[in-house]
């Protein structure tokens, strides 16, 4: 047999080229090293200037973020906050009767928001103005009878004067007519006739008195003394008359005319000491005034006293309508009608949403750099875009300082903690301002440099204006009973 053909070893074809073109290599040559695609790539000058630049841009923006790290402070600790301020009855309880606010309301200051039940105040108001309408008129009551006196007790006095002088002019009389009788019987007639028509004349007068003030005693609208005294001058003008009635029998009875001018004469001495004694006893009616003056003034402190109990009644009743302390958004209610409200227990809460503002709580070693106002970005997730801000002011103390249970190192026990210290930030207002919410999470970032502590010093005081505007400087109760206000 013959031996098959020896094998003749098979080419492989040659590489082509990347047009597609078969190399001039020998058959029976080394094969060439291949290249990789990267090595190619990175050959190519395109590659190496986009390598380039993109270096440059992490380096540009590594370098921008270290600047900005060691230019701002930035916390994630910072929340909007405003002054809850929560509403209750101010000194009176009882069951609402009306509620006329919801949550997320808002309100104007003075607008009513609820009422306690009114009626038990209002039985409390009817009741003390009816006991100051009581002591009005015992201080009018007490005031006429001073009037009274006023007009009394000068014309008792004039009386009993007059009657003081009339008996002096008695006394006179009698004694001329003792030296008169001697010489004229006749004379002594006429003048007797004269003494008692004059004491005719005053007993007239007395009775009238009389008659007068013993009608008023029994009215009780005088005192029992001055009814004394009118009797006694009418027994004295009694008295008188029945002593010209002597005179004249005595000026007509010759044997018996001396010895009757002269018990004429006695008679009146008598008179007029009485008479003294009467303007005294009528001056004492000057003490009387000075009591009953002192016993107006007692009348008019009831009074007073009567208005204030009036007063305080009327607070009471106002204290059941519970009005807005101030322009605000009503953000909870803890009382519903038929409630039971008791003073000092809120019935809700609320908020000015013109004094909003964001507090940080900076960690104290990122404080360095920040100064009352320092521009501040503030992220907020609500909103797409961040607000604009400016450090208003630094806390003086540590969140720590507060806390329910502080730090006590004296056991020996301690770990070091890094302190965050408050930073109130303000809010510049724009268009997105009415859609803030108090409690809102906030990333604020805080710009370092020196600050402006003048407008920091303003925006304090103006945000404590924007708080004080509404306090009250009238006395009297408020439209609206608060409890303090929380953060």
């Amino acid at each position: 047999m013959a031996s098959p053909p020896s094998a003749q070893p098979v080419s492989s074809p040659p590489p082509t080229s990347p047009a597609g073109a078969v190399s001039a290599q020998p058959v029976g040559a080394s094969a060439p090293s291949v290249e990789t695609p990267a090595k190619n790539i990175a050959k190519r000058p395109w590659v190496i200037a986009l390598v380039s630049v993109l270096a440059v841009v992490v380096i540009a923006l590594l370098a921008r973020w270290v600047i900005f790290r060691a230019t701002a402070s930035i916390t994630d600790d910072a929340f909007i906050e405003a002054h809850i301020v929560n509403v209750a009855p101010q000194a009176v309880s009882g069951r609402l009767v009306r509620c006329l606010v919801d949550e997320n309301d808002h309100v104007e200051q003075g607008q009513l928001l609820a009422e306690i039940d009114p009626v038990t105040y209002r039985d409390q108001v009817e009741l003390a103005r009816s006991k100051v309408d009581g002591a009005e008129a015992e201080l009018r009551r007490q005031q006429a009878a001073l009037e009274r006196l006023k007009l009394e007790v000068p014309i008792q006095i004039e009386i009993s004067r007059r009657s003081l002088a009339a008996a002096h002019a008695d006394q006179g009389r009698a004694k001329e007519a003792l030296k008169l009788t001697i010489d004229s019987v006749e004379k002594g007639v006429e003048e007797a006739q004269a003494g008692l028509a004059a004491a005719k004349a005053d007993l007239v007068l007395a009775d009238q008195e009389y008659t007068r003030f013993s009608t008023l005693y029994k009215q009780d609208a005088v005192p029992l003394r001055r009814s004394q005294e009118v009797t006694r001058s009418r027994d004295a003008a009694e008295a008188q008359r029945r002593l010209a009635a002597a005179k004249l029998a005595k000026a007509e009875a010759e044997r018996t005319q001396i010895e009757v001018a002269k018990r004429t004469l006695e008679a009146a001495e008598k008179s007029a000491q009485k008479a003294a004694g009467g303007v005294d006893l009528a001056e004492t009616g000057n003490a009387q005034i000075r009591e009953v003056e002192l016993l107006t003034a007692l009348k008019k402190e009831n009074v007073t006293e009567a208005r204030r109990a009036l007063t305080s009644a009327e607070d009471q009743l106002k204290y059941t309508q519970i009005r807005a302390p101030f322009p605000g958004i009503i953000v909870k209610r803890y009382r519903h009608l038929g409630d039971f409200g008791s003073a000092g227990v809120p019935i809700l809460s609320m908020y000015n949403p013109d004094l909003m503002y964001v507090t940080a709580h900076l960690e104290e070693t990122r404080l360095r750099g920040v100064a009352p106002g320092n521009a501040v970005d503030l992220e907020i997730d609500a909103f797409g875009e961040p607000f604009r801000g400016r450090v208003v002011w630094i806390d003086k103390s540590t969140g720590a300082q507060f806390a329910l249970l502080p730090r006590n190192v004296v056991s020996g026990e301690f770990t070091k903690v890094v302190q965050r210290v408050p930073v109130r930030i303000q809010i510049e207002k724009d268009d997105r301002w009415p859609n803030l919410r108090s409690g809102l999470s906030v990333r604020a970032t805080i710009s370092h440099g020196a600050g402006d502590p003048e407008w920091a010093k303003h925006a304090a005081a103006e945000m404590s204006d924007l708080e004080t505007r509404f306090n009250r400087t009238e006395a009297g109760p408020n439209a609206s009973a608060e409890s303090a206000a929380g953060r």
